[in-house]
Formats: structure tokens, sequence, C-alpha cells
């Protein structure tokens, strides 16, 4: 895959900018409209309303070719808004193909920190096996690591961060479902999912319905799965405390003597 210069520099500016943020603040004109230009909801996945508390079609100021047919509009601020109608058709879409896989046959991977916990559960509940947080190159590939892991369908979380995935994706064949913002190069992706893959909520909504759905395909006998939509978003009191707390932990470094840049974290 070539790298552009310019769009790794921008790809990290947004994964800054987007990726502490955990609510996405729209008017009431804005959330009208979108009510407006959705009239009918009862056919959605989810209710129209949760789709829009998750920020799940918000996407970022940057615009690739990639995700062109995707876009509904861009606002004031620069934000593109991405289409909620095409978000719902496409989580649909991906939610039928994934069945056609058994979960021994499925990797998730999503290295970026606000989707580890929708992830874990994801994998917990469908019983695929998941990398939340670093992918180790060569999983896929070779078989002499002791983490080598055979799979038919990858399903990332960022084609960005999880390009390594993708590339060994690539290697051996596996076919390759991506979750893609505004700013996402699909080049390596077989099946888009557009939609906001930085935020914590957006990413939780969308693992939810996944695993919702996977379960009843391969399992329509069995009741519903026992962690709810709150849980997926981090939105149930134990993982509130649990998200607080790792925020606490955060210390900063003090700068050296003669040290003009501001701390980092560690």
């Amino acid at each position: 895959m070539t790298e552009n210069k310019s769009e790794t520099v921008a790809e990290e500016q947004i994964s800054e900018n987007k990726e502490s943020e955990e609510k996405v603040v729209e008017t009431k004109a804005e959330v009208k409209e979108e009510k407006k230009a959705t009239q009918d909801d009862s056919n959605m996945m989810v209710p129209l309303d949760n789709y829009l508390k998750a920020g799940l079609h918000i996407g970022t100021k940057f615009r690739t070719k990639f995700m062109e047919n995707f876009i509904y509009k861009v606002r004031s601020d620069g934000l593109t808004v991405l289409n909620v109608q095409e978000i719902d058709k496409r989580i649909r879409t991906v939610s039928e193909f994934i069945t056609n896989y058994e979960p021994e046959d499925i990797v998730v991977v999503g290295k970026r920190e606000n989707g580890w916990r929708a992830i874990k559960l994801f994998e917990k509940v469908t019983g695929t096996k998941a990398y939340a947080g670093r992918y180790h190159p060569g999983i896929l590939t070779n078989p002499g690591l002791e983490d080598f892991k055979e799979a038919k369908l990858i399903i990332v979380a960022d084609p960005w961060p999880d390009k390594d995935a993708l590339k060994d994706a690539a290697k051996v064949g596996a076919v390759t479902v991506a979750l893609c913002d505004t700013n996402n190069d699909s080049t390596y992706v077989d099946l888009v999912l557009p939609c906001n893959n930085k935020g914590r909520k957006s990413l939780g909504l969308i693992l939810y319905i996944l695993a919702r759905e996977y379960l009843k395909a391969k399992h329509p006998e069995a009741p519903e799965m026992s962690y709810s939509l709150d849980d997926f978003m981090g939105e149930t009191e134990e993982a509130r405390n649990e998200y607080f707390a790792k925020k606490k932990k955060r210390v900063f470094r003090k700068p050296a003597p003669g040290d003009r840049r501001a701390p980092r974290r560690n």
C-alpha cells in the first residue's frame, strides 16, 4: 500500500481529534433535518434516534473519493455527514454477509481504544476471534507464530490503524469488511460499512447490531444475547467507572529542563 506523507499526517490528526470525543453535538435543526430526510424508520435495524444519538453518521473534515457515494452533506463547521439510510442498508448487508461464515473463520481487529470494549464483547457473544489493540503482522500468514490464526473473513474497525491486518488478509485471500469513515481509503476492502469509526458509542452500536443479527441467524432458537446496547456502547455504570478509572491513571510526563515541548501522555 503506497502511503502519502500528507495523508499520514492527516490521518493522525483525525485520530487525535476524534478518538477522545464521546458525544457529537448537533443543533435541534440538524437533528430535525435528519429525521425529515428519513421519514420512516420502521424497517431500520434500530430506531433512527439510536443512530443519531450515537453520532454514527458524523464523519470527518477530510473526504476521499472512496466514500463520496455515502456522503449526505457537509456541515457549516466542515464536518461531513454520512447518509443514515445508506449506513442502515449497508449494516443490513454486512449482517447478512457475515452469517455465511462460521465463528472460527472470522477475525475482528480494532487498534483504536474506543472500540476495544465492543470488539471484546462481539468476540464473547459470537465466538469469533478478536484482536483489540495491537495486531501483530503475520498472525494470518506465518504458521510459525505462536498466535497464528487461519481465517476466511477479516473485519476491521478502521482501514488506517488496522492496515497490517488488511495486508495480511490480502496475502492469504481472506475476504475483508471494514468500517470506513469519510477519510478512509478502501482499496484493500471488499465490503465497506460507512460510519463514524472513531467514536465509542458509534462503534458499540454497530458491533451490537452485527452481533445480534449473527446470533439470530446462527442460533434462531436461542434467547436474546445477554449483553445490551448500553453494554456495547460503554454506557452502563460499570463501563463508565472503568473508563474514568483509566483516564485517572493517565499522568503527564514532566518536561526536562529546557524542553519547550508540551508534556506528553505516558
